[in-house]
């Protein structure tokens, strides 16, 4: 029988209990006074009605370990750990403030516009936080498996601090007993890393994954992946990406919302590696961003206080009060005001410079003598574009193309564009705009086997669409930039065959689509989508 707990109980000989501070669905914490050292502590103890489950008491131990191994400012201390009554206790730092998902639902109760959306600062600021405490519990080898807005404490000086470590998996432990079920998904369904979802093996970059459903969370004031129960919500990861921000918080710095996107790619080697690269990303991201709050030139700032910083760490913003303009009225020549043996003469400054210019004009003439009279052969290095176009190219490849995502686009199904049936296709993901939201866009490149121009043949199996085509005549480029400019616009309302000439001799090809139209396929939130049937090359002999 576990001895229940109640105000002014004493615990181990040194912690009297005060008051119940807060309830999980596993354990309860009270506020305690530690006696030895008169201050305030939280004790956690385990349900009484789970104290004595073996699996669950281990892995509470488990995490009382794993907490004491990660001494870290963004991290809850561990003091002490003590059995009282059979049972084990906790006994932590206490935190005087409030979890983040306390924060959030607070700001959706005071305003229905407000959505429970932070400032960009507080949320960067929340995100540099907890992705240094991910990157000591990484290295230490330690994976939380739940991060959440209810998993990370907030303090009025500023403080961000991560805590319940309950579910965390040591990395690499082959000796030690996973006590979580292979059928069981360990973690909240709607911060789950898509290959928790899948039961895969985790690391790092699952916590790094749940940590930008969280940041993203923060700014546009809901969840990406919200579906009837936890099991629709989980799965939908697997299926989709997230809206992108860009549409829902047209304010935040585009710098700050392709961090947020890339801690949340699908696959764990597009995102970052390590909790160190995610903060450094942070920082500079909001440090290179040009916003709302960014004083105005000449301006002097005044102190406005975050209500989550210190007043140290406050943020600067422009005056908005008009400043008087003291440009003198009339024509002011202060070089007057030196003796005149001082003053600047431009005739005195001039000849120097005369003198170096008729220098350059005669060693110019004789630099052109000089080549007239050399018999010596000039060596031209040939222009790689001089190399013939013998209309034999043909198509090599084809390959998906997302400069500003994963690098690819449902690359799985570009096999479909070759295979001379129209009833199997490529596709673009479900998107929550016709112009691909936060994207400029996303492609198909066409590598040839040689040099040449000719007529790309493409079947769209959806409408509406608006493609620009690229051609380059070397190693396709990474990003759009290096594409130049595009050599032509396609755009259609009606599916079918379109053939798209190529006049420019080219060795790679780019169909970059802008924008596509809805498709029945996809969901009401992401409804539009692009899709091309088959792709063929028919070169041209040139003249």
């Amino acid at each position: 029988m576990v001895a229940p707990f109640e105000s002014h109980y004493l615990i181990g000989g040194r912690y009297r209990l005060e008051r119940r501070v807060a309830t999980g669905g596993m354990a309860e914490v009270w506020l305690a006074l530690d006696e030895q050292l008169q201050r305030q502590v939280a004790v956690k103890r385990l349900k009484e009605s789970i104290a004595k489950d073996p699996v669950v008491l281990e892995r509470f131990r488990r995490e009382a370990v794993a907490l004491a191994r990660l001494t870290h400012p963004n991290i809850v201390p561990v003091y002490d750990c003590v059995e009282d009554n059979g049972t084990l206790v906790v006994v932590m730092r206490y935190i005087n403030g409030k979890s983040l998902r306390d924060i959030l639902d607070e700001r959706k109760e005071q305003s229905r516009d407000a959505k429970g959306i932070l400032t960009v600062h507080t949320t960067v600021h929340i995100g540099r936080s907890i992705a240094a405490a991910l990157d000591k519990a990484h290295r230490e080898g330690i994976v939380h498996r739940d991060i959440k807005p209810g998993n990370i404490l907030m303090l009025p000086n500023g403080e961000v601090l991560l805590t319940d470590f309950g579910i965390a998996k040591s990395l690499g432990a082959q000796t030690e007993e996973d006590l979580t079920s292979d059928n069981i998904m360990m973690g909240t369904a709607k911060y789950l890393s898509p290959e928790q979802v899948q039961g895969k093996p985790l690391d790092g970059r699952a916590d790094i994954y749940a940590l930008g459903l969280v940041l993203y969370e923060c700014l546009a004031g809901r969840v990406p992946f919200q579906g009837k129960n936890d099991q629709e919500t989980a799965v939908l990861r697997l299926q989709r990406d997230p809206t992108p921000l860009n549409g829902l918080c047209p304010d935040v710095p585009s710098t700050v919302i392709s961090v947020v996107h890339r801690m949340m790619r699908r696959k764990p080697d597009n995102r970052f590696t390590t909790g160190e690269e995610v903060a450094r990303a942070l920082e500079s991201a909001l440090a290179g961003s040009h916003d709302a709050i960014t004083p105005a030139v000449g301006g002097t700032p005044n102190k406005v206080r975050d209500p989550l910083m210190t007043p140290q760490e406050g943020i600067t913003r422009t005056p908005k009060s008009p400043q008087r303009d003291n440009t003198p009225k009339r024509q002011v020549h202060p070089e007057k005001s030196l003796p005149r043996k001082q003053r600047t003469s431009l005739m005195r400054n001039y000849i120097p410079v005369a003198t170096i210019l008729t220098a350059a004009v005669v060693m110019g003439v004789l630099l052109w003598n000089g080549l007239q009279n050399t018999k010596s052969a000039v060596v031209v290095s040939p222009d790689p574009s001089s190399v013939a176009v013998t209309g034999n190219a043909a198509l090599a490849s084809i390959r998906s193309y997302d400069p500003e995502g994963d690098n690819v686009e449902n690359d799985e199904l570009v096999k479909n564009l070759t295979d001379g049936s129209a009833s199997t296709t490529w596709s673009t993901v479900c998107y929550v705009n016709r112009s691909f939201g936060s994207k400029q866009g996303v492609g198909l490149v066409l590598a040839l086997t040689e040099r040449g121009i000719g007529t790309v043949k493409t079947t769209f199996a959806s409408a509406p669409y608006d493609i620009d085509v690229y051609a380059v005549d070397g190693p396709a480029p990474a990003n759009l930039d290096g594409w130049g400019f595009a050599q032509s616009n396609i755009a259609g309302a009606d599916t079918g065959a379109v053939d798209i000439p190529v006049a420019i001799p080219a060795t790679h090809i780019l169909l970059f689509f802008k924008e596509v139209g809805r498709h029945p396929s996809c969901s009401s939130n992401n409804p539009y989508k692009g899709e091309v049937a088959e792709v063929e090359f028919y070169p041209t002999a040139p003249e």
